[in-house]
Parts: structure tokens; C-alpha cells; sequence
């Protein structure tokens, strides 16, 4: 998979929190407090790698967010990025 592998952290109407991986149709576990499920969340996209933990507030808005490892696409992007760009006036051209 390109990207990251998501995890939303979002509260359920019970008063609980729930773990969703973005794809999947059920959630990955549920926790009675927002801090033990965002710990439950990046403990899952630690060994999830690249991945993003995202903690959203009753009414969606994201509270927090947090990202593991790095993104090879982003990364492939940067340096690809590096080698064509024109190096900044008075700078000498970066060599490959």
C-alpha cells in the first residue's frame, strides 16, 4: 500500500471511544477513556509503519494527530523534487 495506514480515534455515543483503521469495517477495539484508546491507536500504527493516528472531537473536528515512520512515496517525491529544481539564485547547481 502507498501512503499511510490511518487510525481514527472517535467517540461513540455510549460516552466510550472507539479505534477505526480507515478501510475497514469494523473498528480494531474500543476503550472507555480518549486517552486509553489514542494510547491503543499508536501502539497499532507503531508496528503499522508508515502510518497516522488521528484523534477526532465529538463533532469531527480532528483534536490531535500523529504520524510513525516514513512515507516512501513522500519521501520518493522529495528527492525527486531536489534533483530538478533550479537551485536558489547565487547558489551553485546540487550535483547528484
Amino acid at each position: 500500500m502507498l501512503g499511510r495506514h490511518v487510525y481514527r480515534v472517535m467517540p461513540l455515543a455510549d460516552g466510550g471511544w472507539s479505534v477505526v483503521k480507515e478501510g475497514e469495517a469494523t473498528a480494531r477495539g474500543e476503550r472507555p477513556t480518549r486517552e486509553e484508546a489514542t494510547r491503543f491507536a499508536w501502539q497499532l500504527a507503531a508496528r503499522d509503519e508508515p502510518s497516522k493516528v488521528i484523534v477526532e472531537e465529538a463533532g469531527g473536528a480532528i483534536a490531535d494527530e500523529r504520524v510513525f515512520g516514513a512515507d516512501t512515496a513522500l519521501e520518493l517525491e522529495r528527492e525527486a523534487e531536489a534533483v530538478t529544481s533550479p537551485p536558489p539564485a547565487g547558489e551553485p547547481p546540487k550535483r547528484p
